[in-house]
Formats: C-alpha cells, structure tokens, sequence
C-alpha cells in the first residue's frame, strides 16, 4: 500500500505538471477516467505493458505467480471475506449482473468455510 500512495502521489504530480495535454479517456458523461496504468499523457497503457509492469512486482516481493487479472478475483475474495455487502463489490468491479460476482469472482478461504462450519455447530 505504502508503494501504491507513492505511485498515486507521482502520478498527481505528472498529470498537474502536463496541464492542457493531460489526456485520459472519458467516461459516458465526459467525466475523466483517472486510471492507475496510463502513458505519460493520461491515456491508457496497453495491457502488455501492465502485463510487464506487474510481472516485475511479483519478482521483485516474491509474490506467487498470478497474472494480473487474478488480482480482481483476490480482491473480490478478501471483500467477501470482510462481510463486505455483495452489491458493493458487483460496483467496484464494475459487473452489470450480480451473479457474475458472486459466481466468477466471489472464492471463499478456507478460513471462511471453518468460521461457517463453527457458526452451524452452535
């Protein structure tokens, strides 16, 4: 988290540095996209660069070898396992149907399943 503020604080720094030639997307309304991985101007990066980028985050802290897309499936998990509400994550991850959240990016622990089976032996 520490190296995520970091990289926001660089970021918020670029992108006031660039002015007028900052260029991310644009949501529907026109509303600026502020994305984490873009090009020096605010647009998108192309997700090759992402893959790369975050291949050398794994090397670098040892982390298992996940591609980055897994990283949805993680957080999705650790919500769950927070008793975060299932309607909030479907927004966070920005999925138009529910089911697709809790069937594809909802995986319980095995902490959970434990905490599950000790509440129904009570």
């Amino acid at each position: 988290m520490r190296e995520l503020k970091l990289f926001v604080d660089d970021y918020l720094e670029l992108k006031n540095n660039m002015g007028d030639a900052w260029n991310p997307i644009k949501d529907d309304d026109g509303t600026p996209l502020n994305l984490i991985f873009t090009i020096s101007d605010g647009y998108p990066s192309k997700p090759a660069a992402i893959d790369l980028a975050w291949r050398r985050i794994i090397e670098k802290y040892g982390l298992p070898k996940l591609n980055f897309h897994a990283l949805r499936h993680s957080y999705a998990s650790f919500m769950v396992s927070r008793n975060v509400n299932f309607k909030i994550i479907q927004e966070q991850l920005g999925h138009s149907d529910i089911k697709m959240t809790i069937n594809t990016y909802s995986h319980l622990t095995k902490k959970d399943k434990n905490e599950a089976s000790d509440i129904s032996m009570i």
